[in-house]
C-alpha cells in the first residue's frame, strides 16, 4: 500500500491471521478504499465474512466464469430464496412437567418401559409419536437412549420431552399456516431452524422482514418461543449453491446445506471488488 497505488490486488489476504490482526487489516483496507477513496481494491477470497466486511461489489466465479456481480444485498435479493427463521423454545417448567405426569399417572416416580411406549403415547394424546422415539429422531433419540441404557425412562423425562415436542409441532403448524412453503433444516433439543421460501408478491404474508417479525412477535408467548431470529439467506449459502452447480447454466436458487459441496477437480474462486467510485 506504500505509494498509494490506484489499483491494489489482494489474494486471500487474511489467510493464517489471528482475529485481531485480521480485523486491523480489514480496517486499513476499508480506510484506503471506502473512506479515503485512495485506491480501488480487487480482492479474491473464500471467506464470506471478509467479503461482507469489505466489499461494495461482489462477483462469484465458478469454473473460471463470472456467474454474478453486484452488491451483497443485491445478490441476496436476487439469488437468496426466502428467509431463515431460527427459534429457541422455552424449557418446560417443573410445574408443567409434574402436572402432565400426575394427569396420567398416580406418581411422578412412574417408570415407562419400552413395551409401554405406545400405550403411554396414546394416553398422552398421540400414539403415532411412538415412531419418534428412535435413535434417528433429533429429539426422540434421547428417550430411546435412556430406555436402551436403563431399560426404562422416568415419567418426568418423558413428560418434559412430550411438552417440548408439542411446542415444536405448534411452531411448525404456525409457520405452515402463515407461509406457503416452509422447510425444517435442523433441530437440536429445544432449538429449531427453518427455511421460509419465497412467496408471491401479492401474498398477504409476503416475505418482508417486518411482516415475519410482526407475525412471530404476536404469537411468541402462545408458541412458547424464548428467542428467535429472522434473516436473509447468507452469502455463504449463495456461494455454496453456485459452487455445487458449476455445470448448470440456469439461475441458482438456494437450498441451504450444512457443508459446501467439494467435488474433485472443481475450480472455484470468489472475486470481490471494492470500488471507490
Amino acid at each position: 500500500m506504500i505509494g498509494s497505488p490506484r489499483i491494489l490486488f489482494l489474494d486471500e489476504p487474511s489467510t493464517g491471521m489471528d482475529p485481531v490482526s485480521r480485523r486491523f487489516m480489514w480496517d486499513v483496507i476499508s480506510e484506503i478504499s471506502t473512506y479515503n477513496k485512495e485506491s480501488t481494491v480487487v480482492l479474491t477470497t473464500h471467506s464470506m465474512e471478509e467479503c461482507e466486511a469489505l466489499c461494495t461489489r461482489v462477483g462469484i466465479m465458478v469454473g473460471g466464469e463470472l456467474k454474478c456481480l453486484g452488491s451483497v444485498q443485491h445478490l441476496k435479493n436476487r439469488f437468496g430464496d426466502g428467509l431463515m427463521f431460527d427459534a429457541k423454545l422455552q424449557t418446560p417448567s417443573a410445574e408443567d412437567v409434574s402436572e402432565l405426569v400426575l394427569r396420567h399417572f398416580d406418581s411422578v416416580d412412574t417408570r415407562i418401559e419400552e413395551g409401554d411406549l405406545t400405550e403411554t403415547c396414546q394416553l398422552f394424546g398421540n400414539a403415532a409419536w411412538t415412531q419418534k422415539i428412535v435413535n434417528t429422531h433429533p429429539t426422540g433419540h434421547a428417550i430411546a437412549n435412556l430406555i436402551k441404557r436403563d431399560g426404562y425412562v422416568s415419567a418426568n423425562s418423558f413428560a418434559a420431552w412430550w411438552i417440548t415436542e408439542t411446542k415444536f409441532e405448534n411452531v411448525l403448524a404456525f409457520l405452515q399456516e402463515n407461509f406457503r412453503s416452509v422447510e425444517l433444516l435442523e433441530r437440536q433439543h429445544d432449538s429449531c431452524w427453518f427455511k421460509i421460501h419465497d412467496q408471491p408478491a401479492d401474498d398477504a404474508n409476503s416475505l418482508r422482514l417486518s411482516n415475519v417479525f410482526e407475525l412471530v412477535e404476536n404469537a411468541k408467548s402462545r408458541l412458547s418461543i424464548r428467542e428467535y431470529s429472522v434473516s436473509q439467506t447468507t452469502l455463504e449459502q449463495i456461494f455454496n449453491a453456485f459452487a455445487s452447480q458449476q455445470d448448470v447454466d440456469e439461475p441458482v436458487l438456494i437450498t441451504p446445506t450444512n457443508s459446501p459441496s467439494n467435488s474433485g477437480g472443481t475450480r472455484r474462486g470468489f472475486l470481490s471488488r471494492i470500488l471507490h467510485r
